[in-house]
This record gives structure tokens, sequence and C-alpha cells, in this order.
């Protein structure tokens, strides 16, 4: 664990390079404090909207959406058909069986509360008789008695306030913040690029619109989602080469979002384009003659100790099965959709056929408007259901780029 008083005398770039390493590890809490540390630091030396802190920032939304998903049990077992229905069916048999123990503590805690009530009572009763006795008429304290209440009740007023100050504060959620920082280093990174350009300023752009589609997945806003990331992936085409492993995670996780917002047919897209560079990518790899020239190899063999090509292609391998899934499923889901609309469509004119022979038009088109109309949302818990998968994928893509 960080020592928070070696953390507070670091200087801004060392806590930032000491979020990232939290932020690694998957760490959340951690790297959102040490980087909210480094932004406040940055923020101070150089000025809230300056270049300099337009990194600290991107680095520390994505800790608060690391710690939003952590919280809000993305991450572990808090999600629908998970293992938490079960055990919320053994607490409500507990409850049961023990019922008529609960009723008695609640009666014995109540008992006790009364008792503590009374004695807290006679406690400050004394101590107010004792403070009495104490003083003397006349002495100079006695003027400063009888303001004492306004001011009393003025700190007490002041008091209130600051308190609900800080709850006001505390109702914004890592979320919330998580995406102000973010559209705040959006903000700073596109003035920086329209200024002087740079693949650097253009690259960390990219990494920040694809952090924002992310907080919109997470917030369910599953267009706006689709948006963000389609910059960054206009972004990345321009910088990187084709056959870039983070191309290829930005078309999975467009993939992801279509997928939620049962626009199946182009979630099959870029799953598909997702599995064609993964696939472009391992042949590269095993091409002796490319892989010694590659920038990509060149510059993970920099950052990481650790990394290897061999490690890499399996890896790739590995996350191909994967998306193939994912492919599968969205298939699976669109030949549904299309089967309920067409049972939709034969039912509604079935009924439209026999009810006009014996009741006229008006019958007609009475049933038809009564009918169920297709919806294209009707098997979304089903792809929910992946969800869980889905996002400890992007998240280890994510982390994995963070080593790098």
């Amino acid at each position: 664990m960080t020592d928070v008083s070696e953390v507070s005398t670091s200087s801004p770039t060392e806590l930032l390079a000491a979020g990232r390493r939290h932020l690694a590890v998957r760490d959340f809490s951690a790297a959102a404090s040490t980087l909210a540390q480094a932004c406040e630091g940055l923020a101070k030396e150089h000025g809230d909207t300056a270049d300099q802190c337009a990194e600290a920032y991107l680095w520390y939304g994505k800790a608060l959406l690391g710690l939003s998903r952590e919280e809000s049990g993305v991450l572990g077992d808090g999600v629908p058909g998970s293992g938490n229905a079960d055990e919320e069916e053994e607490d409500n048999d507990e409850q049961e069986e023990n019922g008529e123990n609960g009723e008695n503590g609640d009666a014995e805690a109540e008992a006790e509360a009364g008792e503590n009530e009374k004695e807290n009572g006679e406690v400050e009763k004394s101590e107010a008789e004792s403070t009495t006795k104490d003083e003397e008429p006349g002495s100079s304290a006695a003027p400063e008695e009888n303001e004492e209440p306004e001011t009393t009740n003025g700190d007490a007023d002041a008091h209130d306030e600051s308190v609900m100050n800080v709850d006001a504060e505390d109702d914004v959620d890592n979320l919330q913040l998580a995406w102000e920082m973010l559209d705040l280093a959006r903000s700073i990174l596109y003035r920086r690029v329209q200024d002087c350009g740079g693949d650097a300023a253009r690259a960390l752009l990219a990494d920040v619109h694809l952090a924002l589609g992310e907080v919109a997945l997470e917030s369910e806003t599953y267009d706006k989602a689709v948006t963000d990331m389609q910059s960054c992936l206009d972004l990345q085409k321009e910088l990187y080469r084709s056959d870039d492993r983070r191309i290829a995670e930005t078309h999975y996780q467009i993939g992801l979002a279509n997928s939620l917002a049962s626009n199946f047919e182009d979630a099959i897209t870029h799953f598909k384009n997702a599995a064609n560079i993964l696939e472009t990518r391992i042949k590269t790899l095993e091409n002796p003659a490319t892989v010694t020239e590659d920038a990509t190899v060149k510059k993970f063999s920099t950052a990481d100790p650790f990394y290897s090509v061999e490690g890499e292609i399996k890896e790739l391998k590995e996350l191909l099965p994967e998306i193939q899934e994912k492919i599968q499923d969205m298939m699976d889901y669109k030949a549904e959709t299309i089967k309920r609309v067409r049972e939709t469509l034969c039912s509604a004119n079935g009924e439209g056929a026999s009810t006009s022979n014996g009741a006229g038009p008006s019958s007609s088109s009475s049933s038809s408007s009564s009918a169920p109309k297709p919806a294209a949302s009707d098997i979304s818990h089903l792809i929910k259901r992946k969800r869980k998968a889905s996002e400890g994928e992007a998240d280890s893509s994510a982390a994995k780029k963070a080593n790098t």
C-alpha cells in the first residue's frame, strides 16, 4: 500500500506515474486518490485548463470510471442473473425463520434507547447545573453569555450549511465526475490539436473519446457511446497501422454499444472488423520479415520489459474465439427478432382476414390496431446477460493498454 505521507509530498509527475501504476493493477480506489492529487497539483501550477493537465484528467477519469464500475458491481457479481439472487433468497428465509427473534430484538433495542435517552438527559441536566454554580454573577463572562445564544445559532447555521454543501458534493457520483474530467480533457486536447496538431495530442484525444464512450455505455446512452467511439476510431485510423490492435479494440467497443442498443447489423459489422484486424495482426507477427520493422512491437518492447511477440500472438488467438462468439450471438438475436416480427405480422393479418368476413372494415382496422407491435428491444435482456463478460474483456484490454 502506498504511504499517504509519501504520496502527498510527491510531485504531480510522480503522482501521475503512481496513479497509472495503480490503474494498471486495477486498484481503482488508490488510483483515483493519487490521480486526484496529481490533477490538483498540476492545476495549481499551470491552471485548470492548461495543456499540462489534459493527460492527468484523462487518467483520473479512467480511474473514476473503473471505480464506478466496481461500486455498481459490473466487475463483480452485482449484475442481474448472478449469484446475488440466491443470496437474497437465503437472507429472506433466515429473516422469516428468525422473525420472532427479530421482534424481540427490536423491543429490547427500543428499551435500551429509552434508557440511554433518559441517562443522557440526566447528564446534560447535571452539567448545566454545575456550570451555573461555577459562574459568578457580574463577572466578565456574563455579557458574553448574553451574546452566546446568537453566536451559537449562527455557528450552527453555518455548520448546517457546510454539511449541506458537503452532502451536495457527495451526491455527484463517480460516473458523473468521470465524465466531467474526461470532457475537460477533451476540450483541452481539442484546442491543442487545433492550435499545433501533433500525433501525441491526437492519440490522447482518441483515448479520451474512447473513455467517454465507455462512460456513455455505463450510463446506457448507447447512441452517445457509438458517437464518441466512432470519433476515437476516426483518429486511430489516421494515427496507426490498419492492423493495430487498438483499432480492433475500438471496433469491438462500438459493436458492444450497438448490440446493447439492439442495432444487430451494425454490431455484427464492427465485431467482424475487430476479428479481421486481429487475424491480420497475427499474420504480421508470425512473419519474421515484417515483425522486426513493426512500430507497435518496438513500442511495446520498450515500454514493457515482459513483452514478447510470442506472448502477443497467444493473447490475440485467445481473443478471437470470444469475438466469434459475439458475432454468432448477434446473428442469433437478429434472426430471433426477424422471426418475432414475422409472427406478429402474420398474426395481425390472420385476425384481420377472419374479422373482415363478419364485421366489416371497421372491425378489421380495430383488430389490427389492437395487435401487438413488433419491438426490436424484446430480446435486449438476452444481450445484457453477456454484458458482464464483455465488460471484463474491455476492461482487460484497457488495463493491458495502460501497461504499455
